[in-house]
């Protein structure tokens, strides 16, 4: 269409309506386009409340495998020695619930780095087991 024929209908349909009604949405235009300049900028202003826990989901097997690094096979294993969270059948599917997942991955021990202080088993065990091969060598 060309913009004459635009103006043209426009003139048409403003025509039909009461000057009042005409003038009152001019101007409603505008306070509604200057509005959005008059409201406060609340960048840091808004705080946030504490976030609910995340919803329970369910987990395939290739989401555990890539979440564990474990291979299936291992996992079966694991499930039958109460090792590792049982599966649950759904939809002819293992599915794992994603919060078992997580409570096994934080019950999972922390690694021992070079400089860290020995727990006091692991200190009586070394000390025992180190007497014991001296004891044996002949030392």
């Amino acid at each position: 269409m060309a913009t004459s024929e635009v103006e043209r209908r426009q003139r048409e349909a403003t025509a039909k309506l009461p000057p009042e009604l005409i003038e009152a949405n001019v101007e409603h235009r505008a306070k509604a386009g200057l509005a959005a300049d008059e409201q406060p900028c609340r960048k840091h202003a808004r705080v946030h409340g504490a976030r609910a826990p995340p919803p329970k989901r369910l987990l395939d097997k290739r989401d555990v495998l890539a979440i564990t690094g474990l291979s299936y096979p291992t996992i079966w294993a694991w499930m039958r020695d109460g090792k590792f969270p049982r599966s649950r059948v759904v939809g002819g599917k293992s599915m794992w619930l994603s919060s078992e997942i997580e409570t096994w991955l934080a019950a999972l021990p922390v690694r021992q780095l070079k400089g860290d202080e020995p727990k006091e088993t692991a200190i009586a065990s070394l000390s025992s087991g180190s007497e014991n091969n001296r004891v044996r060598r002949g030392r």
